[in-house]
């Protein structure tokens, strides 16, 4: 387990997280999506075509966060997929402007890494007291629950 991390975080999360999740997402909403939009016949999609991929994006990140834990609250919901969306849209208009791959790639391995170093500080703030169905099972730091009990 990495040590530079505030908790220990496994290896396989952390290669998941900074490597797997930033090459294949980006495959698919910038060389997917993003791209299928700038070259629609339709102007509106051209036009905005790098807020419709990021609020695709984070739409996704919710509709995933809502498969895996389906007690999840709307409100996380709702802020996983505006904190999805705000970086995506940096990353789109970085792919809009350089048409490169590996730069959004790096990127988005960035904003994980962030994510994965401040999360453990940032989740208690979000809901104190209140289980937060979108907390990693590997932050063993965090201990919350459903129920009010």
């Amino acid at each position: 387990m990495p040590s530079f991390f505030p908790v220990p975080i496994p290896w396989d999360v952390v290669l998941r997280q900074l490597l797997l999740a930033p090459c294949l997402e980006e495959i698919l909403f910038r060389l997917g999506l993003q791209e299928r939009l700038s070259t629609s016949r339709a102007i509106v999609a051209r036009r905005h075509a790098v807020a419709l991929t990021a609020l695709a994006f984070g739409a996704a990140h919710a509709i995933v966060l809502a498969i895996v834990t389906p007690a999840t609250l709307p409100l996380p919901a709702l802020l996983l997929a505006l904190a999805t969306a705000g970086p995506a849209w940096w990353i789109g208009r970085s792919y809009q402007r350089h048409r490169s791959l590996p730069r959004c790639i790096a990127w988005h391995a960035g904003f994980n890494a962030c994510w994965l170093i401040a999360a453990p500080a940032l989740l208690p703030l979000l809901a104190p007291g209140h289980a937060l169905p979108f907390a990693p099972p590997f932050f063993s730091t965090v201990s919350v629950s459903l129920s009010s009990s």
